[in-house]
């Protein structure tokens, strides 16, 4: 008896230490990532829905991984220089993040900086402009998420019949004499040197557009380019599209909305913007805008990246949410606002994964059914020069299009 005693309070005395000293639960480690802020606020709480669904479906998945989003549009996800935006972003200081989402018109500058890691991505799965933007010299560097062109948003189903820069420009006069042709921004370093890389490919479909990125202009693609921008022109020298009145707001929207213009030129998902500023409007055509003498699609794609400075576990943590965010399922939400109430419009946002354009929601929506054939053949805007180049063509443009007033 005294034995059994003596071994039973041994094994609570053990138990009791074992309770007390047993590790507590590793904490979950930490995944910062700066999405793209640039997408329509369908909700309009700031994207604080979005991020907190995004948040709660992946940890759902991964319990080990606390994962922070952010949308701020007050980062400049453009910002190149040595001790700027990015560099901070995808350094290794404080303010440093293991994922970055960028157009990847700058993924080239980012590679060269060695601020980037290389990542395996599954072009099969992924719309070929998108699998295209995405390599370096054959390394991938990003996992594609958005595709984005630029669209005609028209009243008129003529609009299907516009061949070139000038057909289009006769279209949308016709379509209701005596009011703007069309409303569009061109401003800016660059929007408008991106504006007549369209317009480069439009006329040039069988070149590699960054043939496009070299002065001086193309003749014949700033002709036709300068017909489209011209036709914006309410007086002389009174341009709203090249002037910066329809910059950084949405006026030219608006003006479409309202019938003041005929037809605007922007991405697929300033029709938000267009819904709300006229709620109950029918939906309109859409094409894509043909800037030069032709047409072919030529979208920018954002994609996601990861920091040269994240190894290890933590690279297989941020490889987890690339392979979160860039699943059909997760692009699906977000292209229809599935973190807002019923009704809530949706973003209208191009995507990069083939098998979003194969859902059930997708190819029912009305818009997407008009979006999808769009980008047939589409080639991206090139990953390489741009940053560097772009200033140069800005002054040109600018220049010959004062000229042509």
């Amino acid at each position: 008896m005294t034995w059994k005693v003596s071994l039973s309070a041994l094994v609570l005395t053990l138990t009791a230490c074992s309770e007390s000293e047993d590790p507590k639960p590793p904490s979950p480690r930490p995944v910062r990532a700066v999405l793209f802020p640039y997408i329509p606020d369908t909700v309009g709480d700031g994207f604080a829905s979005l991020e907190a669904r995004l948040e709660a479906d992946f940890e759902r998945e991964h319990s080990d991984i606390d994962l922070d989003i952010v949308f701020d549009a007050n980062l400049d996800t453009y910002d190149l220089a040595e001790g700027g935006v990015l560099s901070h972003l995808l350094g290794s200081g404080p303010a440093a993040v293991q994922v970055v989402e960028v157009d990847t018109l700058i993924l080239g500058s980012l590679a060269s900086k060695g601020w980037i890691q290389p990542v395996d991505t599954e072009p099969d799965t992924l719309h070929p402009a998108a699998a295209e933007a995405v390599r370096i010299s054959g390394t991938g560097y990003g996992v594609p998420t958005y595709l984005c062109t630029y669209v005609v948003y028209s009243r008129t189903p003529n609009i299907r019949s516009a061949t070139d820069g000038a057909s289009l420009v006769d279209i949308l006069r016709a379509s209701a004499p005596g009011k703007r042709p069309l409303a569009a921004n061109f401003n800016g370093s660059w929007t408008l040197p991106s504006s007549y890389l369209d317009a480069w490919r439009d006329t040039h479909p069988a070149r590699a557009v960054p043939d496009a990125l070299a002065l001086p202009l193309d003749a014949a693609a700033l002709a036709s380019f300068e017909t489209v921008v011209d036709s914006c022109a309410s007086a002389p020298g009174v341009n709203p599209c090249l002037d910066g009145a329809y910059a950084d707001n949405t006026a030219a929207e608006e003006a479409f909305a309202q019938e003041q213009a005929n037809g605007f030129i922007g991405y697929t998902e300033r029709l938000v913007p267009i819904l709300k500023a006229r709620p109950g409007m029918a939906l309109p055509e859409v094409i894509s805008v043909p800037l030069g003498k032709g047409s072919a699609t030529t979208v920018f794609v954002d994609a996601l990246v990861v920091n040269a400075n994240c190894t290890g576990q933590c690279a297989q943590d941020a490889r987890a949410f690339t392979t979160f965010l860039g699943s059909p399922q997760v692009r699906s939400l977000i292209a229809f606002s599935g973190d807002g109430p019923r009704g809530t419009l949706p973003r209208y946002l191009l995507q990069a994964p083939r098998a979003f354009y194969e859902l059930e929601r997708t190819r029912s929506d009305p818009m997407y059914r008009k979006f999808t054939p769009l980008l047939e053949g589409a080639h991206p805007f090139p990953s390489q020069g741009f940053p560097e180049n772009r200033k140069a063509l800005q002054a040109a443009l600018q220049e010959a299009l004062r000229e042509s007033r």
